[in-house]
């Protein structure tokens, strides 16, 4: 048993990824039983609780009933506790590190005849904590908490290498959109209204992004205003709707001191068989048409082509990731 617990820290300590952290501490926690046990993650920062996604982001989404428990449990003083809920027929283990963070492990299993090892298991959450916390600070971005742009120049190479088909990933989403996302008329907001409220803006945007879309999707600060994305497991019909649902949201939302925001999306089909130059160029040749047009629209750069909108994009016309 030792050696198994030796050997589960081991297995943490050497991810540098924070979606696949998260995907090894589940394994760990019930080797061989993964697939009978739930895992939720809260993380309380800045005075508010929010659910830390797959990938390490934020979501403020929670239920009525967990924040609740949150909020009447795990107080200021808590240090490190384990609680059981009936009401949610789980377990709750909390660690507070030497930050002003607050993190909350919910662990529920399907398995009657599964006995949880509590000490083992808080142990093992610490340690995830510190884990995640440093992969924080490398692959998020600070603003928005996202991943940013050294995390952008990791992830999609590995996804495009067809050799491996990121086989290291517990479980195995299949990338098939790939998006570039950028808010119109930005420049103007931070002239007229100042960087500060800019930044909100770039700020409630990413929130709205976490929300609309899945834990196990992709989300990218690229630079600046601009965004990227890349959807798993879904169809272009599918990805062109809830684009565009996500685009009508942000264009009803109601951003503080700044109104009318809008955005401007383009879309390419995520195929392996293209360089990354192709991938990025495809989907910002959709995304210009977007923001030399009329702004404020989803476009997907196969229907440009055959439409004759835009020509082919080829890997000479875009700069090499690495120069971006």
């Amino acid at each position: 048993m030792v050696e198994c617990k030796y050997y589960s820290f081991y297995a943490l300590a050497k991810i540098n990824d924070p979606e696949l952290l998260y995907e090894a501490f589940q394994q760990q926690i019930a080797p061989g039983h993964a697939g009978k046990i739930e895992v939720e993650v809260y993380q309380y920062s800045d005075q508010r609780w929010n659910r830390l996604t797959r990938s390490g982001g934020s979501d403020p989404n929670i239920s009525e009933t967990i924040l609740g428990i949150l909020a009447q449990k795990f107080g200021v003083q808590d240090t490190g506790s384990w609680y059981y809920d009936k009401a949610v027929e789980g377990w709750f283990c909390s660690y507070k590190p030497l930050t002003s963070k607050h993190f909350v492990l919910l662990v529920k299993t399907i398995d009657p005849d599964k006995l949880i090892e509590e000490d083992y298991l808080q142990f093992l959450f610490h340690f995830y904590c510190h884990q995640l916390q440093m992969l924080q600070g490398t692959y998020r971005d600070a603003l928005t908490g996202l991943y940013n742009r050294r995390a952008f120049n990791e992830k999609i190479p590995q996804l495009l290498d067809s050799s491996n088909d990121y086989r290291r990933r517990a479980k195995n989403y299949s990338p098939t959109v790939y998006v570039m996302l950028d808010i119109d008329h930005f420049k103007s907001i931070n002239e007229d209204k100042g960087h500060l409220f800019g930044d909100e803006v770039l700020l409630l945007l990413a929130q709205q992004m976490t929300e609309s879309f899945r834990d196990n999707d992709l989300l990218f600060r690229y630079g600046g205003e601009e965004f990227a994305m890349v959807l798993m497991d879904i169809t272009p019909e599918q990805a062109r709707q809830t684009l565009e649902r996500f685009r009508e949201k942000i264009a009803g939302f109601d951003f503080p001191n700044v109104e009318g925001v809008t955005v401007s999306i383009g879309h390419t089909r995520f195929d392996k068989s293209l360089s990354i130059d192709e991938l990025i160029g495809q989907a910002n040749a959709a995304l210009d048409y977007c923001k030399k047009t009329t702004r404020n629209a989803v476009h997907c750069y196969q229907d440009l082509v055959e439409q004759g909108l835009v020509p082919a994009v080829k890997a000479s016309r875009s700069p090499s990731i690495e120069n971006v």
